[in-house]
């Protein structure tokens, strides 16, 4: 069997990608790190006055959904987002600030906390699969990544793509930030609110190894939606990962036997 390597391109925009990344973090990136995984008590966060019994019931359909029709859970996270906003009086639109948007301030702030956050997040990937083989636990990808890595026509990429990039960053922030971490910010602390809401980000996702990275991307998104006070910059930001992900992923994907 012929040894595979990756290629020209690959390699390329790996090391490009690992420079960008090192030097986000060396000139700016830290502190940034900081501010968003590591909020101060008093620090202020949109919030949602509901009770209780509301939001189980949304945690419960949209729990039911990812398990038995995930094709239908971006419509039925939105449309809970929506209802539950309607229930509390308050309007999305505020909630979630969709008319606070600066395109190149947000689009500029994004790519540079998406680089900030790439090596952290590789690292975390790197230790959960250490673990993983070091229990001896199965190591497998997702069966929608393993079906992206497979896909070799527009007919098969395009449907994954849209998803990844435009669908999956919307409804996940709307639910997951805008509303399920806005309800827990109202009654619990900053920092317990981020990272109880980045859990269920991660754990909705249904892949054991990738729980750690994501948990943490997830309290990072948090972390930009309360800072920036709209889902816009989180919603770019939770795109550009997935596009980045999506791009070293088609330019090092071994060729089919």
């Amino acid at each position: 069997m012929t040894p595979w390597t990756p290629p020209a391109s690959a390699i390329f925009y790996g090391a490009l990608l690992l420079t960008l990344a090192f030097a986000s973090l060396c000139f700016g990136g830290i502190s940034r790190l900081r501010l968003l995984i590591l909020p101060a008590t008093s620090a202020p966060s949109p919030t949602l006055n509901l009770s209780l019994p509301p939001l189980l019931f949304a945690i419960t359909t949209l729990a039911l959904t990812a398990w038995f029709s995930p094709p239908l859970l971006p419509g039925v996270a939105l449309t809970i987002g929506f209802l539950l906003c309607t229930l509390s009086g308050t309007k999305p639109t505020e909630l979630w600030g969709i008319f606070r948007f600066r395109p190149f301030p947000d689009i500029r702030f994004s790519l540079h906390t998406m680089l900030t956050l790439f090596l952290p997040i590789l690292f975390f990937l790197l230790l959960s699969s250490g673990l993983f083989l070091l229990f001896g636990l199965p190591l497998e990808p997702q069966p929608a990544m393993t079906r992206f890595l497979e896909a070799r026509d527009t007919k098969t990429l395009l449907p994954f793509l849209t998803y990844a990039l435009l669908i999956a960053p919307i409804w996940e922030e709307v639910f997951f930030r805008g509303t399920l971490f806005s309800w827990l910010a109202h009654r619990m602390p900053i920092t317990q609110a981020q990272w109880l809401s980045a859990l269920a980000f991660g754990a909705v996702h249904m892949h054991a190894p990738t729980l750690i990275p994501l948990t943490f991307f997830g309290a990072a998104l948090a972390g930009v939606y309360r800072t920036k006070n709209s889902l816009i910059p989180s919603i770019l930001l939770h795109s550009l990962f997935n596009a980045n992900t999506c791009i070293l992923i088609l330019l090092a994907r071994p060729p089919l036997p």
